[in-house]
């Protein structure tokens, strides 16, 4: 092929018998090649009728790619747009769904109960305790020990623990555990879910008449809305203990003080507002988790974008819904 496209070619047939489909299709796509390049190709000894039989044989035109349709800036952004638009509608039907088949569902006869709850609660959030408290605590060691420098600078090291106190109840303990359980449960109940689409078991649940919801969401649903606001409590209370240290070693403050200053910071308004928070991001998470999981198309490839884009969408929908509470709550 490369030696037709550079230089004129001659082939000597004389011994040739007889060609078979795959040769005249080879000695068809030399002439063709010969001909683009402007080259020749000479068949010598070739027998009349083999010349006549490949010079009827029709060779096919692949057809020029098309050109992609370009988009100006508004198409673009009307797309994405819509296509965040189908998300969140689609997250919101699964969140009215799993509340109505955690409440008022129990009382439907068309109602299928299934199990797992506790197994999710503790795949998805017991298991995920150690390295939530353990980058919590750090974090807290090094926002309470860079707080501390600068409240010794005025002598005020005592008030360290209304800071810490504050920080961690209010943002640092909701956010980090829920950013963490983003990256590490939400993208496992996607790839879970999206594989099983991918496999056709979700289309076998729908045939055997089990709804999917009822069946795949709702057991993650409800672990999610119960581990999540634990484990950030938990946080909150090692990012507290972080602050004790940093408060007893560095800025001589005794541990009693430190507890007293800490307890009249935590408020139950205070209290309510991380509980609340955290129940939110663990909703953000699971339902995006389990939507981008069923909306999947294709074969193994899609379950590893599903999964990125549920990572992405999940910390992108937690850091929004954390600034609207800033709004809200302050």
């Amino acid at each position: 092929m490369r030696a037709v496209s550079k230089t004129d070619l001659t082939l000597d047939g004389s011994a040739l018998r007889s060609v078979d489909s795959a040769g005249k299709a080879f000695l068809v796509s030399l002439l063709k090649i010969s001909e683009r390049s402007g080259h020749s190709l000479v068949l010598r000894g070739f027998s009349p009728e083999l010349k006549k039989e490949l010079s009827s044989i029709p060779v096919p035109e692949i057809p020029a790619k098309e050109n992609a349709a370009s988009y100006n800036f508004f198409e673009s952004v009307g797309a994405a747009v819509l296509y965040v638009f189908e998300d969140v509608k689609a997250v919101v039907y699964l969140l009215c769904e799993s509340i109505y088949w955690s409440t008022l569902g129990h009382f439907d006869k068309g109602r299928q109960p299934f199990g797992g709850t506790a197994q999710q609660m503790l795949r998805l959030g017991t298991e995920a305790t150690g390295i939530v408290f353990t980058l919590v605590f750090l974090i807290a060691l090094t926002l309470a020990l860079q707080s501390a420098i600068q409240l010794e600078m005025f002598g005020a090291g005592v008030y360290l623990a209304k800071g810490v106190g504050v920080l961690m109840f209010a943002e640092i303990g909701p956010l980090v555990a829920a950013i963490i359980l983003a990256g590490r449960s939400g993208s496992a109940v996607t790839a879970e879910i999206s594989s099983m689409v991918v496999s056709e078991e979700v289309k076998a649940l729908r045939t055997m008449g089990i709804h999917p919801v009822q069946y795949l969401v709702l057991p993650r649903f409800q672990a999610m809305s119960v581990a999540v606001p634990l484990l950030a409590f938990g946080a909150s209370i090692v990012g507290c203990f972080a602050g004790l240290l940093v408060a007893f070693f560095y800025s001589g403050v005794a541990p009693g003080i430190y507890m007293s200053e800490l307890r009249s910071t935590l408020a139950l308004p205070l209290l309510l507002k991380c509980l609340f928070k955290s129940l939110v991001f663990g909703w953000i998470i699971v339902l995006l988790a389990c939507q981008k999981g069923l909306s999947v198309h294709g074969g193994a490839d899609a379950v590893g974008r599903a999964t990125t884009s549920c990572v992405v969408f999940s910390i992108s929908g937690i850091i929004l819904a954390d600034a609207l509470f800033s709004f809200i709550f302050y």
